[in-house]
């Protein structure tokens, strides 16, 4: 809810966050009390996102009441799910989306204790392991109780871009994270995971840069700031030479567009801010072993694949 609620603390976006459950008010696990919860919405609209949260859910004992009552809310609901809904799960609230059928036919995760359950109740589902988060359509599902903060950042992401989701995490002093099988982060967000305000500056800065300009004389007049001491800087803080996150970030500008359009090479190599066609399949070469063109016709036939 935090990391939601920054979006309107730094009056980047107006949303509302509220409670809504079977109950006006229940005892956590942890002892504190929680109150004012508004009853379960009869209809949602275009723009909802609802979040199903984890609970100390035990396999070997029935549903509760208000458990059933949430299931058949969210059964109810998923049967005529608007367009441009999405419903997500935080931990053990996947057992409950799965109860209400809405993972059958989708990729999903939870909680690792709760993975072999999650199949039991989904058996049409593809249950993944040490995933912190899986987006299957609009259905998301989450791993264990912190994963569910990696879950709203990756929803901002989406919502408002990489750079709104570096400055909240900068905000929540969090940490980007990745498990074994999931899949890599941006580059936008790859490199976020230290404290130096000047260097979160200058990689959002870098991120508008779509023109081929010299690089030391650009940041320097941009910053006030030396192009020799930013580069020492940037290395320190980030482990990668300016110059390079720059052509990293160019690269993965130019994945978005081989997979979302239909542009030729030429004019993606010159949106992105490469100096020419050669430079760009210079870059290229250094980072995958299929050509673009290939490569754009593999990744819609994996997509395709998925859906």
């Amino acid at each position: 809810m935090q990391i939601f609620a920054s979006l309107t603390e730094l009056d980047i976006a107006d949303i509302k966050i509220q409670c809504v459950g079977p109950e006006s008010h229940i005892k956590s696990y942890q002892g504190i009390f929680l109150s004012a919860i508004a009853p379960l919405p009869k209809r949602l609209i275009a723009g909802d996102v609802v979040v199903v949260v984890g609970s100390k859910i035990q396999a070997e004992l029935p549903a509760t009441p208000a458990q059933q009552q949430v299931t058949q809310w969210l059964r109810d609901i998923g049967g005529k799910l608007p367009s441009g809904i999405v419903i997500a799960s935080v931990c053990t609230g996947a057992v409950l989306l799965a109860q209400a059928g809405l993972l059958d036919g989708r990729l999903c995760t939870t909680h690792h204790n709760h993975l072999k359950t999650l199949q039991q109740l989904a058996p049409q589902a593809r249950v993944i392991s040490k995933r912190i988060l899986v987006q299957d359509g609009p259905i998301y599902t989450s791993a264990g109780v912190s994963a569910g903060i990696d879950l709203a950042l990756h929803l901002i992401t989406q919502y408002f871009g990489s750079a709104i989701s570096a400055r909240i995490a900068r905000e929540n002093l969090i940490q980007f994270r990745r498990l074994e099988a999931d899949p890599q982060l941006s580059v936008h967000l790859s490199y976020r995971n230290h404290q130096h305000p000047l260097i979160h500056e200058v990689q959002d800065w870098l991120a508008q840069q779509t023109v081929q300009t010299p690089l030391n004389e650009s940041l320097s007049a941009q910053f006030s700031v030396s192009y020799r001491h930013l580069s020492r800087l940037f290395m320190k803080e980030c482990g990668i030479s300016l110059k390079q996150y720059q052509q990293t970030m160019r690269l993965d500008r130019s994945r978005q567009l081989f997979m979302d359009t239909d542009w030729s090479i030429e004019r993606i190599a010159e949106h992105c801010g490469f100096a020419s066609l050669q430079s760009f399949r210079a870059a290229w070469r250094q980072h995958e072993t299929l050509p673009p063109s290939k490569w754009r016709e593999k990744q819609r036939q994996d997509s395709q694949g998925l859906r």
